[in-house]
C-alpha cells in the first residue's frame, strides 16, 4: 500500500483537497440530519377522539379512541420523551356523556412551555346528565296523584320513574339550604325547566310575623308567619311529601329556602322546621317581645308542588316515590329530554401545567364545569360552559392561567371563580379572566354566584386581571371582589341585582388589606337595585376612576372604609350619585375588631412587603380606625343626579377623607339627549366633555378574535328595562350591622 507521505507533494495535495471534501461532506450530511431529526421532533405529537371510536385504538386519525380518558392515558409516556414537543387532541364532533370528571394531574402536564391542547373539531358536548327516552314517560298511574293536579294539568302530565333508570340523586331536599338542594335537575330542548311553584312568577309576602323563632343556642325552633289569602289551604296533603319555601326572610341580599313544619290552613299561619339565619321579619321592622313582627314584604313562594304543577315545562319531584311529574312543552317525540345527575365537576385538573382546553360545551352536570387547583399556564378558550347545576369555570390557586373568550351562561351558580397568589408575601398569581360573555348566572343559587367571583369570601386573589367581559342579567351581583394589586378594566354590565337588594355590581366587603385593587374603563349600567361601585362595611384601598356608570341606585359607594379612590367617573341618571359614611363609629369597626383589625394584624403590615407597598396602612389601628380615612372623592362628572355626593355621619368622622371638585352638568353639556340610551350615544360617539378625559368608550367589552366572531349586543348597548325596584331596598347606610 503506497504512504501519503511516498507521493510527489502535488498529489500529497491533491489528496488533502479530497479528504477535506470528504470531511466536509460529512459534515453536511451530518447537519442535514440532525436538522430533519430536529424538524421531526418539533412536530407535535398528533392523537384523536370520536364518539364512534374504540379505545383499543391507537389514537390516529383512521382509528380514533372513544374517550379523553384514554387519549391522556396515551399521552402520558409520550410526554417523558425527551424530544416532547406538546400535542394536539382532536376531539371530533359529537356527545361524550360524562359519569365521573375527564381527570388531568401533574402527570398529563405539557413539558418546557409545550402545550398540550384538547381542541375540538366541530360541536363538542360533555354532558353530565342521562338522556331520557320518550318511552319512559307514561300517564300516570296513581289517581291519588292525578286528584292532587290542577284540572288542566290532569291529562297533560306525565310521569318518570327514576331508578328504573339509574338517576342517582333523588332524595329529599334538605331541611334548609341557598341553592338546589342538591337534587337532579331537568331539561326539555336545552332549557331548564321550572319546578312547579306558587306563585308562578315573583313572590308573595308575609302579612305578619307572629314569631321570629330562635336562631342561637340549643333550644333553637323555626319562626311563624301569617301568609296572605286562601291559596296555602290547598298544601295541607303536600305536607306529606315534604313541602318547602323559599324566601327573603330578614335582609334583602339573603334568600333560603326552608321545610315546613305547620301549616294551619285556620290560623293562615306556617311555621318553619328551622331557625332562618337571623330569624323572621325584616331586620328594618320593629320588635315586640323578642320578634321582628316584619314589614309586609318579606317575599316567599313554594315550590315543588304537585298541587301547583299548572304551567307546560313545569314539573315536580316526589321523594317519598322517587316519580318525577312533567306536562311536557310540547310532543315529547320531537323533545330532547335530559335529567342532569352527575354531581361532580366535568373536568379537573390538580396541579396541571401548560395544558389548553378549546372549544368544548360543558353541561347538563349537576356540579362544576371545570374545576383548576393549583398548576401552571392553563388555558381554557373559546368554550362554552352551560346548563350545569353549579359554577362554569374555578381557578384555585396557581399562576398564569387564563380563562378568555368562553361563553357562560344559565348556570345554577357563578360564571368564573378566581383565586391565587400569596397574601402575607403579596406573591401575584397573574391569572387572567378576559373577553368572557356570562349572562343569567345564579339561576339556582341566587345571591353571592356572580358573574365573576375574585379574591372574595372565602378566597384570596393578588395580581389577576379582569378586562374585556360583558355581563348582563344577573339575580345578585355582577362581581364579588377582594385581595390585593388586582385589576378590573372595560368590562360591561348591566341589568344586575334583578332579584336582590343592597348589593353592588362591583361589590367587595369587610376588610381593611383589600388593597391595591384598580377599577377603571368600566361601563355599569341599567341595574337601580344595585350600587355600581360597592366597598362596603369597611372595604379600603381601592382605586374606581373612569368609568360610566348609568342608572344604578348610587354609583360608587365608599361604607366607611379608608383610602378608597373616587376620581373621573361619569355618572348618569342616579338618585345619589356618591356616597360615603361613618357607619364604622357605630358597629365599632376599631383597633379591637375580630376581623378587620385582626386580619391588619396577621400580615404584618408594619414590616416589608406590606409597610412598602402600602405605607398608607401606617396608623391604621391607631388613628381612628372607625372613622373613614384617607379617601378621595374628585373630578367625578355627575348628570341628572339629585344628589351629587351624599355624605351620612357626623361632620368629624368625615374630615380625613377629601371631598375635591366634583361637577354637576347637562345632559346637553354631555352630547346627550333628554330621552336617549346614554351608554349607547357614547359609545357611538365617544365622551367629548370638556375638562374631563376621553375615555375609550368603544374599546369597553367583548373584542373579537380566533374564539369569537361576534360581539352579542355590544352595538346596542345596554336596553332599560325600567325594572321596579327591589321592594326591601333601603337606605343602606343607615342599616344596621349584619
Amino acid at each position: 500500500m503506497v504512504s501519503i507521505h511516498n507521493l510527489p507533494r502535488a498529489s500529497r495535495f491533491c489528496s488533502d483537497i479530497a479528504r477535506g471534501y470528504l470531511t466536509l461532506c460529512a459534515v453536511v450530511v451530518s447537519c442535514f440530519t440532525l436538522l430533519c431529526a430536529t424538524l421531526h421532533a418539533a412536530e407535535p405529537i398528533s392523537l384523536h377522539v370520536s364518539p364512534k371510536g374504540n379505545d383499543q385504538h391507537p389514537g390516529t386519525a383512521d382509528q380514533p379512541v372513544a374517550t379523553l380518558d384514554k387519549a391522556r392515558d396515551l399521552l402520558r409516556p409520550m410526554r417523558n420523551e425527551a424530544a416532547f414537543s406538546g400535542a394536539v387532541v382532536h376531539v371530533h364532533a359529537g356527545t361524550y356523556l360524562r359519569t365521573q370528571p375527564f381527570a388531568l394531574s401533574k402527570e398529563d402536564s405539557g413539558r418546557n412551555h409545550a402545550d398540550i391542547v384538547y381542541r375540538a373539531q366541530g360541536t363538542v358536548s360533555l354532558v353530565g346528565g342521562k338522556i331520557i327516552p320518550h318511552s319512559a314517560l307514561r300517564p300516570i298511574s296513581d289517581p291519588a296523584v292525578k286528584a292532587r293536579l290542577p284540572q288542566v294539568a290532569r291529562d297533560q302530565v306525565r310521569e318518570l320513574h327514576l331508578p328504573t333508570l339509574g338517576i342517582k340523586n333523588v332524595g329529599r331536599f334538605p331541611e334548609s339550604f341557598t341553592g338546589s338542594g342538591g337534587v337532579i335537575e331537568l331539561f326539555i330542548d336545552g332549557e331548564r325547566m321550572p319546578l312547579a311553584r306558587w306563585p308562578n312568577e315573583g313572590y308573595t309576602t308575609i302579612e305578619r310575623v307572629l314569631d321570629s323563632g330562635k336562631w342561637q343556642g340549643a333550644e333553637r325552633r323555626g319562626g311563624t308567619f301569617v301568609y296572605r289569602g286562601d291559596r296555602p289551604a290547598n298544601w295541607v296533603t303536600a305536607m306529606n311529601d315534604g313541602l318547602w319555601i323559599k324566601g327573603f326572610w330578614r335582609v334583602p341580599w339573603h334568600p333560603e329556602t326552608v321545610r315546613v313544619a305547620n301549616l294551619n290552613p285556620a290560623a293562615k299561619s306556617i311555621t318553619l322546621s328551622q331557625a332562618v339565619n337571623g330569624g323572621l321579619g325584616s331586620k328594618y321592622s320593629k320588635e315586640v317581645k323578642g320578634t321582628r313582627v316584619g314589614d309586609g314584604k318579606e317575599k316567599w313562594y313554594a315550590l315543588n308542588l304537585l298541587e301547583e304543577l299548572d304551567r307546560p315545562g313545569e314539573w315536580c319531584l316526589r321523594f317519598s316515590s322517587q316519580t318525577l311529574y312533567v306536562w311536557p312543552k310540547k310532543d315529547l317525540t320531537k323533545t330532547k329530554l335530559i335529567i342532569s345527575d352527575t354531581k361532580q365537576a366535568l373536568m379537573t385538573m390538580r396541579d396541571t401545567e401548560f395544558v389548553t382546553i378549546q372549544g368544548m360545551t360543558l353541561e347538563f352536570g349537576l356540579g362544576h364545569g371545570v374545576e383548576v387547583k393549583g398548576g401552571k399556564a392553563v388555558q381554557i378558550k373559546g368554550c362554552v360552559f352551560r346548563n350545569l347545576g353549579g359554577t362554569g369555570a374555578i381557578i384555585d390557586g396557581g399562576c398564569d392561567h387564563r380563562v378568555s373568550s368562553n361563553d357562560f351562561h344559565h348556570l345554577g351558580q357563578g360564571g368564573i371563580y378566581v383565586g391565587g397568589g400569596d397574601q402575607l408575601t403579596l406573591t401575584k398569581a397573574r391569572h387572567e379572566i378576559v373577553n368572557n360573555h356570562i349572562h343569567h348566572v345564579g339561576q339556582t343559587q341566587t345571591t353571592y354566584a356572580p358573574a365573576i367571583k375574585l379574591g372574595a369570601y372565602g378566597s384570596y386573589a393578588a395580581g389577576c386581571r379582569v378586562a374585556h367581559n360583558l355581563i348582563h342579567d344577573l339575580p345578585h351581583a355582577a362581581v364579588l371582589y377582594g385581595g390585593n394589586d388586582n385589576l378590573l378594566e372595560s368590562n360591561e354590565i348591566w341589568r344586575v341585582a334583578l332579584d336582590s337588594g343592597d348589593v353592588g355590581v362591583f361589590y367587595a366587603y369587610h376588610d381593611w388589606t383589600s388593597r391595591g385593587n384598580v377599577l377603571r374603563h368600566n361601563i355599569v349600567a341599567d341595574s337601580p337595585n344595585a350600587n355600581a361601585f360597592y366597598m362596603d362595611d369597611g372595604d379600603s384601598g381601592d382605586t374606581v376612576m373612569q368609568n360610566i356608570i348609568w342608572n344604578t341606585h348610587y354609583g360608587p359607594f365608599i361604607g366607611g372604609g379608608h383610602d378608597n379612590i373616587i376620581k373621573e367617573n361619569l355618572i348618569i341618571d342616579c338618585p345619589r350619585g356618591i356616597h360615603i359614611d361613618d357607619r364604622g363609629v357605630s358597629r365599632g369597626y376599631n383597633a379591637t375588631h375580630k376581623q378587620l383589625a385582626e386580619t391588619v394584624r396577621r400580615v404584618k403590615f408594619q414590616q416589608p412587603p406590606w409597610s412598602e407597598r402600602y405605607p398608607e396602612m401606617k396608623d391604621i389601628l391607631t388613628f381612628h380606625p372607625d372613622w373613614p380615612t384617607g379617601n378621595v372623592i374628585s373630578g367625578n362628572v355627575l348628570i341628572d343626579c339629585p344628589t351629587t355626593v351624599h355624605m351620612s355621619g357626623k361632620k368629624e368622622h368625615l374630615v380625613h377623607s377629601k371631598i375635591g371638585e366634583n361637577r354637576k352638568i347637562s345632559r346637553t353639556d354631555a352630547g346627550l339627549t333628554k330621552n336617549d340610551n346614554p351608554i349607547a350615544t357614547l359609545r357611538k360617539n365617544g365622551v367629548g366633555i370638556k375638562g374631563f378625559p376621553a375615555l375609550p368608550v368603544k374599546k369597553i367589552g367583548l373584542y373579537k378574535d380566533d374564539y369569537r366572531s361576534t360581539l352579542p349586543l355590544v352595538d346596542e348597548g345596554p336596553t332599560s328595562t325600567k325594572a321596579e325596584v327591589f321592594d326591601s331596598q333601603r337606605d343602606v347606610e343607615s342599616s344596621n350591622q349584619r
